[in-house]
């Protein structure tokens, strides 16, 4: 059998390795890789068979599909696995003029899936029992109206870009005594802090819209899917012990069929393909909501290849075309735990 070919971008994170040891020792296959970022010191660079530094696709769609298409044609690549949000986009969007496979959903699936907003309405409007409570806003004014119609400042709230990514740009807005210390625990701001933001931002021109979001509460947990054209076909859980918005350092993994249930739920209404990851936690009358769908392969469901879950390779067989086989029944009524740490490669510099 002759080495499958595979195209990984935005290979930069810090958990990129993951996935990609997964896609090298999946026991089936030789595999070539190539991995591109627009990071020239990506951490992923090493753990590839090529390397080389690609446009933004967040800066231009054009220049970066250009760009993926010239190295696919130039290293007879025979899938390309996108792993950035604006990766995905763009390639969704310029899927029709590749002729291989690209691991990504539908163009107009993806741009609701990845707009905060139309996700929560969708999801109050259809899975009500999954929506977190939320507001958009776009002045100081609107903040305001928001965050006490939320219960601050008894209670907590979380505020964030409506189109962001992962963490980014995620703030808690904090009790007014935390004001007093100028403490900042976990990424927590003051009132003050938006207040001089979003004023100064009013003045020259418009404000963006922002999410403002019910404060959630522990256990956070991380689903990881396998799908196809909306059907859910598995789920795991990583339930965070320690670690942050972006990453989990230590956590617990298991087999959760509720948690399967109402992601295939999530899947259906917004119609995903090959794999995603969904980020949920629990709502002030307890219940498990979800406050963030990212339709992409996610870096951390590598760690599950220890389990005989190998999810980027098994969504890349979707992606091909190729049966894949699934063991349920050896992953109910366990739970495994893994751990984090770092390590570190070399390079000269000249």
């Amino acid at each position: 059998m002759q080495k499958l070919r595979i195209l990984v971008t935005t290979i930069g994170g810090l958990t990129s390795p993951d996935c990609l040891f997964a896609l090298a020792n999946n026991g089936e296959r030789e595999v070539f890789l190539c991995g591109c970022d627009s990071f020239s010191g990506a951490c992923g660079r090493e753990f590839v068979d090529v390397f080389i530094q690609s446009p933004n696709s967040a800066e231009s769609k054009e220049k970066f599909c250009e760009f993926i298409m010239q190295v696919s044609k130039k290293y007879h690549i025979d899938i390309i696995i996108p792993c950035g949000n604006d990766d995905n986009l763009a390639l969704s969007e310029y899927k029709s003029h590749f002729d291989i496979p690209i691991m990504v959903g539908d163009y107009k699936d993806l741009l609701i899936a990845y707009d905060k907003l139309a996700v929560y309405e969708r999801l109050s409007s259809t899975l009500p029992q999954y929506a977190p409570k939320f507001f958009a806003i776009s002045s100081f004014d609107g903040l305001m109206q928001a965050i006490h119609t939320l219960g601050y400042p008894q209670k907590k709230c979380v505020i964030k870009p409506r189109f962001g990514r992962g963490g980014r740009g995620v703030y808690i807005l904090s009790s007014p005594h935390l004001e007093l210390f100028s403490i900042k625990p976990n990424n927590e701001v003051p009132l003050s802090f938006f207040k001089e933001a979003l004023q100064a931002k009013e003045g020259f021109e418009a404000l963006e819209e922002l999410i403002v979001m019910e404060y959630l509460h522990e256990p956070f947990v991380s689903a990881y899917s396998l799908c196809l054209k909306g059907e859910n076909l598995l789920t795991m859980e990583h339930i965070r012990e320690w670690g942050n918005a972006s990453q989990t350092y230590r956590g617990l993994v298991r087999y959760n069929q509720s948690l399967e249930e109402l992601c295939g739920a999530v899947i259906r209404e917004f119609k995903l393909d090959y794999t995603n990851n969904m980020e949920l936690a629990y709502s002030t009358d307890n219940r498990l909501v979800l406050f963030d769908l990212n339709p992409r392969l996610g870096a951390s469901s590598g760690v599950d290849t220890y389990l005989g879950l190998n999810f980027p390779y098994l969504a890349l067989k979707l992606a091909l075309g190729e049966p894949i086989a699934i063991d349920k029944s050896a992953l109910k009524h366990k739970s495994f735990r893994f751990y984090r740490y770092f390590t570190q490669w070399w390079e000269n510099v000249p």
